[in-house]
């Protein structure tokens, strides 16, 4: 079991939350993928497993994690939203040919920490992007 499933499936049962098939399917698909799937791809494959599973499961699965901060939610105007299994701070490379999010986490440009000690701005949450081509797509 990767670490971000495990530490998503301690946190839920600490809350209590019953862990359907249908909830456990999508939290094992969106713990696997590091691409930053959408609700929609996370639906399709969840369908192979659970053929029952509707998109409103998977909707109410994802709100349910970001609610208790255990995933991501990240917003586009000309996409749709994907979602990030990894809510440490770092930088999401994304390709503007074909949509696909890669995460770099060598490092954040400023630390939280720092911005606060200079500014007196207690930053909670960060969401830093870079924009351009993927490898496939050059």
């Amino acid at each position: 079991m990767n670490e971000y499933k495990h530490h998503i499936l301690k946190e839920l049962r600490a809350q209590g939350v019953k862990l359907t098939s249908q909830r456990l399917e999508v939290i094992e698909l969106l713990t696997c993928d590091r691409s930053h799937p959408s609700a929609l791809t996370i639906f399709n494959k969840a369908r192979v497993k659970c053929p029952n599973i509707s998109l409103s499961t998977v909707y109410y699965t994802l709100a349910l994690l970001k609610k208790l901060g255990l995933i991501r939610e990240l917003e586009f105007e000309g996409m749709d939203n994907r979602y990030d299994r990894d809510t440490a701070s770092h930088l999401n490379l994304i390709c503007t040919g074909c949509g696909k999010i890669e995460d770099f986490a060598d490092g954040v440009p400023v630390a939280p920490d720092v911005i606060e000690r200079h500014t007196g701005f207690a930053a909670h949450n960060m969401r830093l992007e870079y924009y351009g081509l993927c490898s496939q797509c050059r």
